[in-house]
């Protein structure tokens, strides 16, 4: 074996050994909260498909429909022949949803926060992130030509104590809406705040909140309140209560033509899929006419950390959709994980560098198509794995 392969090969038996090692499962089913894994069926309680639209009768109609339509593929960029009507439907619908001057669609959500990078970000930007960013708003800065500061995680006073030290430079704050391992939100109204005060823009990846929070389900700018101005820039995504794939960046139209005219995920990709596209304007009607899951959410949420509470296990600060059960050591946490997997539930491990060394945790995501009764199995569970892992 040549000196590079034996390298590797170290590398991946110390992430073994460290609890670190990663593996894919292959699922045999569409997903929902039962799903099938090699023919045996599982409590599915990993997956973002928060609304259940990913197997929504209503979307996989709209979506044969349109593939009819539209063909498969976009064939080209946007900016070449692939903008097709659904894209620029899609765009007009989501700009009027969440109450914007106007949207961008992406092929990926990674792509949307990297077109930040080029289009916003140059030598005299620094970019204030919070350290428990989702890895793509961290590779965005990483890959401009700005300086990353990264700020402890929530906490307000530290983040003024950079505006103030970085005051006399361009000042771009990049947060999560709804964090992604840890189910807290950031603390925006703060944060708009601060932005008014040292003449900062404010760009928010609402990716787990659209959806599930607001009145109408456009996330955690409805929520609190929080409009365009105080708000310029926000990024969302298909893949998550949407049920589908893709992204979008909404704010003003001047930001969003300087997309158009510089980001290079956006100019030199294919575009989304245009049968994608016309699935998620029919996804946005659902969502606003979902009240009833969203309420469904907010009472399984309710029932869950109650149930924690009585078999005394440790409860996150998280009032959202998403639910770490935070255990600490990566082993600990794969070793809890598997001994749910044999009681035929699905939640998986997550591991450093996903989240903080020291945090590993089973991240249990809540969604609006669990029963009560599922909810009680898992907990029940847990607490039994909990005493023998």
């Amino acid at each position: 074996m040549s000196s590079d392969k034996v390298g590797l090969q170290q590398e991946i038996d110390q992430r073994k050994k460290d609890g670190l090692f990663r593996q894919r499962q292959v699922m045999n089913s569409a997903q929902g909260p039962l799903i099938k894994i090699e023919h045996e069926t599982f409590i599915n309680f990993s997956s973002n498909d928060y609304l259940g639209f990913a197997n929504n009768e209503n979307l996989k109609a709209c979506l044969i429909d349109a593939v009819s339509k539209y063909g498969i593929g976009a064939g080209s960029s946007q900016l070449l022949t692939g903008h097709l009507s659904p894209h620029k439907t899609l765009e007009g619908k989501l700009a009027q949803f969440l109450n914007r001057d106007a949207a961008l669609v992406f092929p990926t959500g990674y792509q949307a926060n990297l077109a930040i990078a080029s289009a916003l970000i140059n030598s005299k930007t620094v970019v204030l992130q919070d350290k428990l960013n989702h890895a793509s708003l961290i590779d965005a800065a990483l890959l401009s030509r700005g300086r990353l500061v990264r700020y402890r995680h929530n906490d307000i006073e530290h983040l003024k104590t950079l505006m103030e030290k970085y005051k006399h430079q361009e000042l771009i704050i990049m947060t999560d809406g709804v964090f992604s391992m840890g189910g807290d939100c950031a603390r925006l109204i703060e944060m708009s705040h601060l932005c008014k005060t040292y003449n900062a823009i404010l760009i928010v990846d609402d990716a787990h909140g659209i959806g599930v929070l607001g009145e109408t389900g456009a996330g955690l700018l409805e929520e609190l309140n929080l409009n365009q101005q105080q708000v310029p820039l926000l990024v969302g995504t298909f893949g998550k209560s949407f049920g589908a794939a893709g992204a979008f960046v909404s704010g003003s139209k001047l930001h969003v033509e300087m997309f158009i005219q510089k980001a290079r995920t956006y100019i030199y990709t294919t575009a989304l899929l245009p049968a994608i596209a016309a699935t998620m304007i029919k996804a946005i009607d659902l969502i606003k006419e979902g009240n009833n899951l969203r309420k469904n959410i907010k009472n399984l949420i309710v029932q869950y950390r109650g149930l924690i509470k009585e078999y005394g296990l440790n409860s996150s600060e998280s009032f959202s959709h998403i639910q770490p059960l935070i255990v600490g050591e990566p082993n600990k946490a794969l070793a809890l994980s598997k001994a749910l997997y044999k009681k035929k539930i699905l939640v998986m491990a997550i591991r450093p560098p996903t989240v903080p060394k020291d945090t590993s945790r089973l991240r249990i995501s809540i969604t609006a198509t669990h029963t009560e009764e599922q909810i009680k199995t898992l907990v029940y569970e847990i607490n039994k794995a909990n005493s023998i892992v």
